[in-house]
């Protein structure tokens, strides 16, 4: 299937600015394009249901909710094994272990008693990039795990590690990384991925668990012409100068009390991005510049508590609703005028993997998938489903060359892979 002309452009932009080439990678959170979008064309040819999958490998996890990073048919698991932070890379073929670090764990928890790191890791031709629950940010060596150095930004910044511990997934945009690390001293830091050292920082507002994204612009030519970083602080969403750290526009987005931010800002198109919230926050879709943001769009129809949805063809694909609270739903909005095209109910949180722009996956929380046609003409248009091992899956999945990469936070803790591609099952 032929990917639609605003689809195209979406994903060159989105590739063009990140630097990133085209393969079977899922590099960091959210995939190769930090959308939840795979860079396959290809769709997965499954129908009708399936017995509960049998993974093709698997190993023991720690505490954590970080999720794969996966690249040149190599992993990074991160975890924490007692009082440590634990980083393997891993061979996907098999499930062996090619190297294996540890660091210091120094979070000490806080509601949630597990103790792990939360921030999926960032894979760079060199490098692995890792960043725990107490703001201690790492630089590896990618072939042979060295680390090669460490920030400690809770200290350093005075950042609140708020309910759940950092939880905001750093940025890597070429030759420096972008932190919201939510420090009175720094609420948002640049280093430089060569040695760590500071490049610029900005605000002194709290962190978010959502995470900043690399949002590209349109001139009056209607061409790409740059790109901002946007970061979603605990009540702000910033835009901010990538080189030189200057705020460019803020807009309120946030709740004060026991609320979180938590998905990740969705890119619709060059200069417009999409942000859901729970807790009364609601959706809003924001036209940016360089100099100014505006609110395109402000409604309540998708209220995500932290499981990012997807765009695809003007529509956003994502989970409505609250864990702790029972009775989410899954919905299909459109992204400019917040109309629902359609609302599937008794649904667990779902985290969403598009699959060329006709498929959605689905997988959810309690362990359930289901294989969607993306469309707003059909009401939840499932083409198959099944589901795997009893256990709560947290932690964000990818999808790399037709195999399905979860990590369990209850049954057995482990992480594991999956073939998707039809075959054996």
């Amino acid at each position: 299937m032929k990917h639609s002309v605003s689809e195209c452009l979406s994903i060159f932009i989105c590739l063009f600015w990140a630097g990133i080439v085209l393969a079977e990678d899922w590099p960091g959170l959210l995939g190769p394009f930090r959308n939840g979008h795979t860079s396959s064309s290809q769709p997965l040819s499954l129908e009708g249901e399936a017995v509960p999958l049998s993974p093709k490998w698997r190993l023991p996890a720690g505490q954590g909710y970080a999720g794969f990073a996966i690249a040149g048919g190599r992993a990074v698991l991160y975890d924490r094994d007692g009082s440590q932070d634990r980083i393997r890379y891993v061979d996907v073929a098999s499930g062996s272990i090619v190297w294996e670090r540890t660091l210091p764990a120094n979070y000490s928890g806080g509601i949630d008693a597990d103790k792990g790191p939360r921030c999926v890791p960032s894979i760079t031709d060199q490098f692995v990039v890792v960043y725990s629950a107490s703001c201690d940010l790492s630089l590896l060596s990618r072939n042979d795990g060295k680390v090669l150095w460490t920030r400690s930004l809770q200290s350093e910044t005075g950042a609140d590690l708020g309910y759940f511990g950092a939880g905001s997934t750093p940025l890597v945009l070429r030759d420096r990384i972008i932190v919201n690390v939510g420090g009175k001293r720094a609420g948002v830091i640049c280093v430089s991925l060569a040695d760590g050292k500071d490049l610029w920082t900005a605000t002194n507002y709290d962190a978010s668990y959502a995470s900043p994204i690399e949002l590209p612009l349109k001139s009056e030519s209607d061409q790409v012409s740059q790109s901002i970083v946007v970061v979603p602080t605990r009540l702000k969403t910033i835009g901010i100068d990538p080189s030189s750290g200057q705020v460019l526009w803020e807009t309120p987005f946030g709740q004060r009390g026991p609320t979180v931010n938590a998905a990740t800002p969705v890119i619709c198109r060059p200069g417009e991005l999409f942000l859901t919230a729970s807790y009364g926050i609601g959706n809003v879709t924001l036209a940016a510049s360089a100099t100014s943001v505006e609110v395109v769009y402000k409604g309540d129809q998708l209220n995500s508590q932290y499981a990012s949805p997807v765009f695809l063809d003007g529509w956003i694909y994502g989970s409505d609703g609250r864990e702790d609270q029972g009775g989410a739903s899954y919905k299909c909005v459109n992204a400019s005028t917040g109309r629902v095209a359609w609302e599937q109910s008794n649904m667990p949180i779902c985290h969403t993997i598009a699959i060329d722009p006709s498929q959605l996956l689905l997988v959810g929380i309690d362990g359930r998938l289901w294989l969607l046609d993306a469309s707003p003409e059909k009401q939840f248009a499932v083409k198959w489903k099944s589901s795997l091992a009893p256990g709560t899956y947290r932690a964000l999945p990818a999808l790399v060359d037709k195999h399905l990469y979860v990590r369990s936070n209850s049954g057995k803790d482990e992480w594991s892979v999956f073939d998707l591609s039809g075959q054996g099952l």
